[in-house]
Parts: structure tokens; sequence; C-alpha cells
């Protein structure tokens, strides 16, 4: 193999954009797990529970792009520690609708703030301009992606 065929993977923007999303959980995963002791599955699921209206959890799976098995554990384990309860969805007797708790809702808001001052520490280095910059490019690459 010639060297101009050569892929050096660290500079292969799907690669860079796994390391960083996996640098910035990892490094963010200490606001939910010290603080209330839930694993970054639990977090997102509770997150996005707040989030929607009678959510389910085939929305949650799509929404987090999560695996269904990472979701329904997630689900059980924040019901077993009454961060969660399932009900029967009001319009739709055969499906089951997720909602969150009175304390899911205070452990939220107590993470909330914690979750958005970690985000603001991350970006300080950023300019406002840069900021809006890269969450544009951020979409502009998830919907190309999404075209795929």
């Amino acid at each position: 193999m010639s060297k101009s065929k050569i892929l050096d993977i660290s500079h292969f923007l799907p690669y860079q954009l796994v390391a960083l999303s996996t640098k910035v959980s990892d490094a963010f995963a200490h606001v939910y797990s010290q603080e209330a002791g839930l694993t970054q599955a639990q977090w997102r699921v509770l997150s996005h529970v707040i989030n929607i209206q009678f959510a389910t959890a085939k929305q949650i799976c799509e929404l987090a792009n999560m695996d269904k098995s990472t979701v329904s554990r997630a689900i059980k384990q924040l019901e077993q520690k009454q961060f969660l309860r399932l009900n029967q969805h009001p319009e739709d007797k055969r499906a089951t609708v997720i909602e969150c708790t009175d304390m899911g809702f205070d452990l939220y808001k107590q993470l909330t703030p914690k979750a958005l001052e970690w985000e603001q520490v991350l970006l300080e280095s950023f300019s406002e301009g840069e900021k809006d910059t890269l969450k544009k490019l951020i979409s502009k690459l998830s919907q190309s992606v999404d075209k795929e």
C-alpha cells in the first residue's frame, strides 16, 4: 500500500469526533455520578424524560441515540431509585409512558445548574461568536449525517 493511501486515523473526522465525545462525556460524568450516583445512561434518560411529555422508551432511544437494552436498564434503575415511574399512556392503553417523579425532578433541578456551569467552563476559551459558530457547525454536520 502506498503512503498516500494510508489513513491517519488520528486526523480522521469520525475518529476525532468520537474521541472528543468520549473525553467530554467522561469529564462531565463527575457532575451526575458524584452528586447523584447516576450513570451516563441514567442521566441521559432522566434528562430526556423531563423534556418529553408522555415519553416512551422508543422515543428516548431515538433522541439519546442509545440502544434499547441500555435505555431499558437505565429506566428500570431510575424507577428503583424512585426517580421515574411507569404509567399507562392516557390515550393509548397499550402503551407505557415514563414520567419523572417529584424526587427525580428535584434531582434534575439540583444537577442542571451544575451541568450548565460545567458547560460554561468548558467553553470559556471560546468567544460568543465562536460558540455560535460551533453550535451551527455541529448542527450542520448532524444534518449532513441524517441525510445519509
